[in-house]
């Protein structure tokens, strides 16, 4: 856990982890920001994990993050669109 925590220190000093007690999940907070949530961690322990979601969802991303999004977005649309057309074709 420490060695988490120091590596998300390299990444940006004001980073620190907090284990919310109420949720039983690991929040990645900065001090910089008010407020101070970065984002909550979908994993039950601290490992790399945590430091490669801390760098996917910096800010800096926000376009890359945002083309993923939308190119997954496109993928379910389009299979959600074929299994119609294929529900209608079987109804014929």
């Amino acid at each position: 856990m420490f060695g988490v925590a120091r590596r998300l220190k390299g990444i940006d000093d004001g980073y620190f982890v907090f284990l919310n007690y109420k949720t039983g999940k690991f929040e990645v907070h900065n001090r910089r920001y008010t407020p101070t949530l970065c984002l909550v961690l979908p994993y039950k322990t601290l490992d790399e994990r945590t430091v490669n979601r801390v760098l996917y969802t910096r800010a800096e991303r926000v376009k890359q993050i945002i083309a993923d999004i939308e190119r997954q977005n496109a993928l379910s649309e389009a299979r959600e669109r074929r299994a119609a057309i294929d529900r209608v074709l079987e109804g014929r």
